[in-house]
């Protein structure tokens, strides 16, 4: 069986980049690299960078199960590593019926 994860994953960071970007924030990298992990954005709000971890998924959306404490302590880790503060994460659900995404900011690590 294929694994459709890499492109869904990719789909999903397009598609949230498209809804931050018009909301006013800027792209400024894709899919860095830090130690064994990696930072799916680095976006700029203003005159803050931001770290944002995106999760899609197909179906139906549970921010809790999608962003568990344990993925949030990973994420707020990365982002020390490369001197950001903020961290944000969207939620894209693809159905049948459309697109829905949930776009948390400023998420504490804990």
């Amino acid at each position: 069986m294929e694994d459709h994860r890499p492109a869904l994953g990719r789909r999903g960071e397009r598609i949230a980049e498209a809804i931050l970007t018009a909301r006013g924030l800027a792209i400024l990298e894709r899919n860095r690299a830090v130690g064994r992990g990696e930072i799916d954005l680095i976006a700029r709000s203003g005159q803050r960078r931001v770290v944002v971890e995106v999760r899609t998924v197909r179906g139906e959306l549970a921010l809790d199960q999608q962003f568990p404490v344990a993925k949030r302590r990973q994420v707020h880790s990365l982002a020390s590593n490369v001197g950001i503060d903020r961290v944000d994460l969207v939620g894209v659900a693809l159905g049948p019926t459309g697109v829905e995404v949930h776009w948390l900011r400023n998420v504490a690590g804990d």
